[in-house]
């Protein structure tokens, strides 16, 4: 600090630092205190769930399904997939801001020079004059109440943030991509059964043909049966539509255009359903769940940036250095050179309660993120017990419908032969039918929301994905 002089007395910096300090203490004392956001449940987490099976759940859960093409598929996603790529970047971005706001920790210095030339006359003549000069300046903030070092570690939990909200992406895009590489399987295999039930009809409506030729049966029961024929084509072309579509949006799931959706392979059959994995603790789940660690470090960047708002209201140390030398030639440039240092304490005074504000304002921040990570705590037990749930009633469903669907052929098969003897009526015997191929359809697509749901299961008690592994 500067030592200032007065004509007859000599007054030292210490009177001014003293001044200051004492203002300081006064302007301290009036500054509004605050009250950071408890960083923990808001609520009593469960000690267990509803139902739980005995195998670890893998973190890529998705080979539990045993479907190559289905884990070829997924990794092919993770890589290629623009709104992962994005993420990516987020992450990067967010890289940046933490080396940003560490810059504040150092001092500033910057250095500058130039060439000044002058002509001054002297008499009847003209004198050309350069002058060199360098000037450099060193600034440096004290982190007296720790401003700085509260930003940096809102920064640090920003990118930790990033990055978990980018291992949600990748744990989301890989349900997405297993999602509807079953429902392309589930499509497959209900053309499968719409092929067959074509065929039957078709065989059906021959047998009816024949009746009607010899006067056996009337003109209703043919059209009705080809009635029938024509309602399952019908049938096979919305499928054929539908598997096209699905396809295509696979293909955007996996980065790549429509166009190329022709390219990808799928199994024609749909998995096995794995045994029930082993949920756990509600506690461990929320430890491992990507959302659930971001929406913590979310809350606790917003307690920094609550600190770094208080400290705000209190007095900044800055400490300055400035080098200045010029000389009319560069050999000459440190024969005579300046330094100047000095240091200043800026308090704020009045600024129309604008400090306080941004206190109470981020407060309600830290407040409101609590609250959030509290509503997602609470989603994600909800997933985990909504697919619990659901698995338990759709086991259940696809017994019931494999019942039905043996009893519905057996029928159909006795009422055939029923109807070729002339002891039933037609329209029993095509009831019956219809029943077959509503079942058949029904069971494909209940399968496929059993297995849907399993994928729910898993993405709600999965964790990072780790690197691709060779298979």
């Amino acid at each position: 600090m500067k030592i200032f002089t007065t004509g007859k007395k000599g007054v030292s910096a210490r009177f001014f630092f003293s001044v200051c300090v004492i203002s300081t203490l006064f302007l301290i004392g009036g500054c509004r205190g605050y009250h950071a956001a408890p960083e923990k449940s808001p609520f009593r987490l469960p000690g267990s769930f509803s139902d739980s099976g005995k195998s670890a759940v893998e973190a890529r859960w998705w080979c539990e399904f045993n479907d190559p093409l289905m884990w070829k598929a997924v990794d092919k996603a993770l890589h290629g997939n623009f709104t992962i790529k994005s993420a990516l970047q987020r992450i990067k971005a967010a890289s940046a801001e933490v080396e940003r706001a560490r810059s504040s920790l150092f001092p500033w210095v910057n250095a500058g020079t130039g060439l000044n030339h002058t002509i001054e006359k002297e008499g009847g003549s003209y004198l050309n004059k350069d002058r060199i000069y360098i000037d450099s300046t060193v600034s440096y903030e004290v982190d007296l109440w720790g401003r700085i070092s509260s930003g940096v570690r809102a920064a640090e939990y920003d990118l930790a943030a990033q990055q978990a909200d980018y291992e949600a992406a990748r744990i989301s895009l890989s349900s997405q991509v297993v999602i509807k590489y079953l429902e392309i399987a589930a499509i497959e295999q209900e053309l499968r059964f719409i092929g067959k039930q074509i065929i039957r009809n078709r065989q059906s409506l021959q047998i009816i043909e024949d009746k009607y030729r010899f006067g056996q049966t009337d003109s209703l029961d043919l059209w009705q049966q080809k009635q029938l024929v024509e309602q399952t084509i019908s049938r096979k072309i919305e499928a054929e539509k539908a598997l096209d579509a699905a396809k295509k949006e696979l293909a955007l799931l996996m980065g790549l255009s429509a166009t190329d959706s022709r390219e990808i392979e799928t199994s024609s059959d749909l998995p096995r359903l794995p045994p029930l994995p082993r949920t756990g603790i509600p506690a461990a789940v929320i430890r491992r769940r990507p959302d659930c660690i971001m929406a913590l470090l979310r809350l606790k960047a917003a307690n920094q940036r609550l600190a770094a708002a208080v400290s705000a209201q209190y007095p900044q140390l800055t400490l300055n250095g400035n080098v200045e030398t010029d000389a009319s030639a560069v050999k000459d440039l440190l024969e005579n050179w300046i330094v100047t240092l000095s240091s200043s304490l800026l308090a704020p005074v009045f600024q129309g309660g604008q400090l306080e504000a941004d206190v109470r304002a981020a407060e309600a921040k830290a407040r409101q993120l609590l609250y959030d990570y509290g509503n997602t705590l609470l989603s994600a037990i909800e997933e985990v017990e909504n697919s619990l749930s659901a698995e338990r009633h759709e086991r259940k469903l696809v017994a019931n419908i494999e019942s039905r669907l043996d009893l519905a052929r057996k029928t159909s098969l006795f009422l055939k032969e029923k109807y070729l003897a002339g002891d039933v009526e037609y329209l029993r015997f095509l009831a019956s039918q219809l029943s077959v191929d509503e079942l058949e359809t029904q069971l494909v697509r209940e399968r496929f929301k059993l297995l849907q749901n399993r994928v729910r299961l898993y993405k709600a008690l999965g964790g990072p994905i780790p690197p691709e592994r060779r298979h």
